[in-house]
């Protein structure tokens, strides 16, 4: 299929909120969508813009979006973050309004319907997992088809909000490609968690699983989740190791689990 399509993946400007010092972590959430996309779509020129590591204000992004002529956005956030994603948009909106904005992660995945009420700049919201889900959706926005078929979006349709059926978790984690830190080469130099492991130590993140089946009550990501844990094998998580080391001299690797259940990962090896 020709592929027409380039999607700029933002992860915008935003203020030093981190309580655990100073710190620039990679955008490792736009790095496992773009390497799903990249891999899926080979026909899509991707590119990762990241305002952090490339010290853009809001100007800058503007600048960049307008250089780079996408004809999608995407970005993802927590709550924390929110205003942030709906200005990107925004700012996508006011240089072109073709530009097809769409936006996920937890904070939209749980509240679509207030978040298309209130950003009308956000065209599709990507609820929960992302990779199958906006693989989807693009390949129906390129063939001009029915967005009512794509699992896991919300949207509007002649001005009414829609939700479509979640769409299925993912089974096999393994199947998933490294993610695309090729994306942010030039950057990985500035990325670092100096008060764990010093300023110049390379930092980089690495996700082993997803969920989590405990439901406490002051947490967001079993919801997110569908109360599941699920993992990659340790194989697997050897093997990432070993790359992002030979590949990239990642030094200190942040797993991002939200539980690691150690005990289990081991028997299900044997």
């Amino acid at each position: 299929m020709q592929m027409n399509s380039n999607i700029l993946f933002v992860e915008p400007p935003r203020n030093f909120w981190f309580v655990m010092g100073e710190y620039l972590p990679p955008p490792s959430a736009l790095l496992i969508l773009a390497a799903y996309v990249e891999r899926e779509l080979p026909g899509i020129d991707i590119d990762i813009v990241d305002c952090q590591a490339d010290r853009l204000d809001w100007q800058g992004l503007e600048r960049y979006i307008e250089s780079a002529n996408p004809s999608m956005i995407l970005t993802s956030g927590f709550t924390t973050n929110t205003y942030s994603c709906a200005r990107t948009c925004e700012i996508a909106k006011t240089v072109n309004e073709d530009i097809v904005t769409i936006v996920g992660g937890i904070h939209f995945s749980f509240t679509p319907e207030e978040s298309l009420q209130s950003f009308p700049e956000i065209d599709y919201i990507v609820r929960g997992e992302g990779e199958l889900t906006v693989v989807d959706l693009i390949k129906t926005l390129e063939n001009k088809g029915k967005i009512s078929q794509v699992q896991g979006v919300s949207y509007r349709n002649n001005g009414k909000i829609t939700h479509n059926p979640a769409r299925p978790l993912i089974e096999n984690l393994d199947s998933l490609p490294y993610p695309a830190y090729h994306l942010v080469e030039e950057n990985l130099k500035r990325y670092h968690f100096t008060m764990m492991a010093g300023r110049n130590t390379r930092y980089m993140i690495l996700e082993g699983a997803r969920g989590c089946e405990h439901q406490c009550s002051f947490c967001t990501q079993w919801n997110h989740w569908g109360s599941r844990w699920r993992t990659k094998s340790a194989k697997r998580i050897a093997d990432e190791i070993e790359f992002l080391n030979e590949t990239y001299g990642g030094v200190f690797l942040w797993f991002s689990d939200d539980h690691m259940k150690l005990s289990l990962r081991e028997n299900s090896e044997r």
